[in-house]
């Protein structure tokens, strides 16, 4: 890959959505003053697979510590605040990191948001501080619509920065797009065989992967389809330590 195409898939096309110079999602509609309030994927609500895992018997206890990766506008974060001790957010968009911080600040809520790129995050002693003092391994990370486009730069550091970003006996919550979606409408797409075997040869184990719908947003509600694109959501279990 060159390495303008991978600077574009890793930082510039999502800088470039963030301040409206790359808006496929807007061809032919008028210029809107908020682009971010339009993003194509944006629900203005937390992830409905994520807040079902928070009240499900998977769920990390009140003490554990969360991250959620791509946190875009931060509905999420708000969510896991409400259930975790310490939450972070990452986000190579400057603009998304802005947004999720004003969405915490509007909904009363404590977590830390980062603007760094995953896959340059090693360990503690060569990232950011996080707030709380502790590691940059969590008991629960969270991914919607990240993991599957990091991968498309280079899925074997993928796969391992996302193993490595999960604490032993943590869990990883993963929501990418699925191929049995017929139709290129919406996040980018693997099959049930790459998300299983996404995180081959890495400390994650999986134990769950379901089919799943993305939540409603403005720009699937333009499409003409009953319901949103198909994704995969899966769970993932780091063994302890």
């Amino acid at each position: 890959m060159k390495a303008e195409d991978r600077a574009w898939l890793n930082k510039g096309k999502w800088d470039a959505f963030y301040d409206g110079s790359h808006a496929p999602h807007l061809a032919g509609r008028p210029a809107v003053d908020d682009v971010i309030a339009t993003l194509p994927w944006r629900s203005h609500s937390p992830t409905s697979q994520v807040v079902e895992h928070l009240a499900s018997q998977h769920a990390p206890g009140s003490r554990a510590r969360a991250l959620e990766l791509g946190c875009g506008t931060g509905e999420n974060l708000v969510v896991l605040a409400d259930h975790c001790a310490f939450v972070c957010g990452l986000d190579i968009a400057e603009r998304a990191c802005d947004a999720a911080a004003a969405t915490l600040r509007a909904a009363g809520r404590d977590a830390q948001v980062v603007c760094a790129d995953v896959l340059a995050i090693e360990d503690e002693s060569t990232s950011k501080p996080l707030a709380d003092g502790g590691p940059w391994s969590f008991d629960l990370v969270v991914d919607v619509q990240t993991f599957h486009c990091v991968r498309q730069v280079d899925a074997r550091a993928a796969a391992r920065a996302w193993a490595r970003l999960v604490a032993p006996g943590g869990t990883l919550l993963l929501l990418t797009g699925s191929s049995d979606e017929p139709t290129d409408r919406g996040p980018s797409r693997m099959t049930r065989e790459e998300v299983a075997g996404a995180f081959d040869g890495t400390a994650l184990h999986l134990e769950a992967l379901e089919g799943t719908h993305f939540d409603p947003s403005e720009t699937y509600r333009r499409q003409p389809f009953e319901k949103p694109p198909l994704g995969w959501l899966s769970r993932w279990r780091k063994a302890p330590s």
